[in-house]
């Protein structure tokens, strides 16, 4: 009796620990096949852009010199002098809306993962996209003009199709199976485009 128990016992266990190596093993394929042949993170964000904010910050900072003489002092600003809580606010607004313009331009960014599932776009905040390898139908790098071709830099619509973009000249080409064309900017184009060819043929 004692001998058949054990006997089971094994059984159950042989068939536990088999359970165990056949999820390590699907575990072990799942991240091989997702594994990251290319990323890449550019930020948009270029120095000479602070330089468009200096008549914000000018405006803002002479709005509040106004808060300071008519709000605090008492002494109306300008010859038509707006209401205190107006003008407390047509600042408040000429503050936040280029120092909130700013913070995004500084921050985004636009991240591109390939992996053996596909290519993963995100330009942060605006969007996220996910092209499979079946929707692929040719990869080319190419230099191309972000003004005259898609009229700048993020996302983008043009005459060419879709561009996530941004800095340089330089991307690659997709060809998709269904809608348009979409342009992925890098500074690293060659590299992506032979990531997103290794990625097809695997």
């Amino acid at each position: 009796m004692q001998a058949s128990e054990n006997k089971a016992k094994n059984h159950l266990d042989l068939i536990a620990n088999r359970n165990k190596l056949i999820a390590i093993c699907n575990y072990m394929n799942n991240f091989t096949n997702s594994s990251v042949l290319f990323q890449e993170e550019q930020r948009l964000w270029r120095r000479w852009l602070a330089v468009l904010f200096v008549p914000a910050a000018f405006a803002a900072c002479t709005l509040s010199l106004g808060v300071w003489q008519q709000v605090i002092r008492g002494t109306p600003w300008g010859h038509r002098p707006m209401s205190d809580p107006l003008l407390v606010l047509v600042t408040i607004v000429t503050f936040m809306v280029p120092g909130v313009t700013l913070w995004l331009l500084y921050n985004m960014r636009l991240t591109t993962v390939v992996d053996r599932r596909g290519i993963e776009l995100h330009l942060w905040p605006v969007r996220r996209r996910h092209i499979s390898l079946t929707e692929i139908r040719s990869v080319a790098a190419r230099d191309y003009s972000p003004i005259l071709e898609y009229g700048g830099w993020g996302l983008r619509f043009g005459s060419k199709g879709w561009a996530h973009n941004a800095r340089g000249r330089s991307g690659v080409q997709l060809e998709l199976s269904k809608g348009f064309p979409v342009l992925i900017g890098s500074q690293r184009a060659n590299e992506l485009a032979a990531a997103i060819q290794q990625a097809k043929t695997v």
